[in-house]
């Protein structure tokens, strides 16, 4: 009896053997193949990826020596147009491009973007045929999601690293004139990496890598593609982006702080600092004074708040982008704002940006955009919509 109940058991224990086998087997050939997929991946992208060093003149060379940043770019067409970050050559007095197969090549600043932190430069002189990249579409971009970035950290040669999606943020200190987000990952990235591709596991860019949080592990920020493609055909063209500019920075009231504080404050956009010669302040427009941090959160209340903008509420931030975008330079505007609890009204004409960060009335750790030079992100500030 014993016999006969044997010969079933040791059938269904083999088969439950060659069971797990397969499903190891399975496994073992299932990493081989994400393996190669990423092998793949960087064989493709690296020699369509550049290492950018920047050299930077002083003007007394004797007490300040020249100084030199790393970066990266990627390469988008066969005439070597090159996409990186503003703050990789901003400044610099000559930029050369290293590619993959070891050529090293002047790189032309053909235009700069300070508030998207993107550039566009040409490389000039190239032997053979270049490799391109594909871009993507960061609007499907998901917390999750695997990426790869690829870079020349501190130079040492063209790197992969991955991780993957795990925000979809503004970038602590950033100048906001739209309501993009930035990319944040568990990549690593260093210096060198900025402006280098963050890419999808398709190969496709979704971003561009730009920052990382100082003291902080495995917390990087990139610029979603779709940020840069809306700028990159002025900045072929015309070397500049073309901005319709008021000249004021602030926050965006909320119900907590109208609630907690007793001041007439209403949906808008609170001033906190007039830029200096600006539109707006030749129209008088008036930053707050009062500074108070709530929640972590520091604000300047006491100024003006802007409540429309031809006869637009604008109660929060995507309307208030929604607007800005049907505006044009030269153009004459309504202003509707509040002062001490009074509904007041300008009219002005909104100039052209001006192309260098602004000077503005309020402390000076608003004025910056956070994004340091080899792109490490400093101290966390807090973010101010700025039109």
């Amino acid at each position: 009896m014993d016999h006969h109940m044997g010969t079933p058991f040791l059938i269904v224990l083999a088969s439950g053997i060659f069971w797990m086998l397969g499903i190891c087997a399975g496994s073992v050939e299932a990493i081989e193949a994400d393996e190669e997929h990423t092998v793949s991946l960087y064989q493709h992208l690296a020699p369509a990826t550049v290492f950018l060093s920047s050299s930077y003149q002083s003007r007394h060379p004797l007490v300040t020596p020249p100084s030199t940043g790393v970066g990266a770019g990627f390469i988008l067409d066969e005439t070597g147009t090159v996409l990186t970050n503003a703050h990789v050559v901003e400044g610099a007095s000559a930029i050369t491009a290293t590619l993959y197969d070891g050529q090293r090549v002047k790189a032309d600043l053909i235009g700069i973007d300070i508030y998207t932190d993107i550039a566009v430069v040409r490389l000039a002189h190239v032997k053979g045929k270049l490799a391109t990249v594909r871009l993507g579409n960061s609007d499907h971009a998901r917390i999750g999601q695997q990426v790869l970035v690829l870079g020349s950290p501190f130079g040492l040669g063209f790197m992969l690293t991955t991780g993957i999606i795990s925000g979809l943020a503004p970038l602590p200190g950033a100048v906001k004139l739209s309501e993009s987000q930035l990319i944040q990952t568990t990549a690593p990235i260093n210096p060198g990496n900025s402006g280098g591709p963050m890419v999808d596991s398709e190969g496709r860019v979704i971003g561009i890598t730009t920052a990382v949080l100082a003291g902080a592990q495995n917390i990087g920020f990139a610029i979603p593609i779709n940020t840069a493609k809306a700028v990159l055909g002025e900045l072929k063209q015309k070397g500049r982006v073309t901005r319709p500019w008021l000249g004021v920075g602030g926050q965006f009231t909320t119900d907590e702080i109208r609630i907690l504080f007793a001041f007439p404050l209403v949906p808008g956009l609170l001033v906190e600092d007039v830029e200096e010669g600006s539109p707006a302040a030749e129209a008088g427009l008036r930053a707050g004074t009062f500074h108070m941090v709530v929640e972590g959160i520091p604000w300047i209340l006491g100024g003006d708040i802007i409540v429309a903008i031809q006869e637009e509420s604008i109660h929060s931030p995507r309307v208030f982008s929604d607007v800005i975008k049907t505006l044009r330079v030269g153009q004459t505007v309504k202003i509707e704002f509040l002062r001490d609890g009074e509904r007041h009204q300008v009219f002005l004409v909104l100039r052209d940006r001006p192309t260098s960060l602004p000077k503005t009335t309020g402390p000076p750790d608003r004025r910056t955009t956070g994004v340091l030079p080899g792109g490490t992100l400093g101290s966390v500030q807090v973010c101010c919509t700025r039109f």
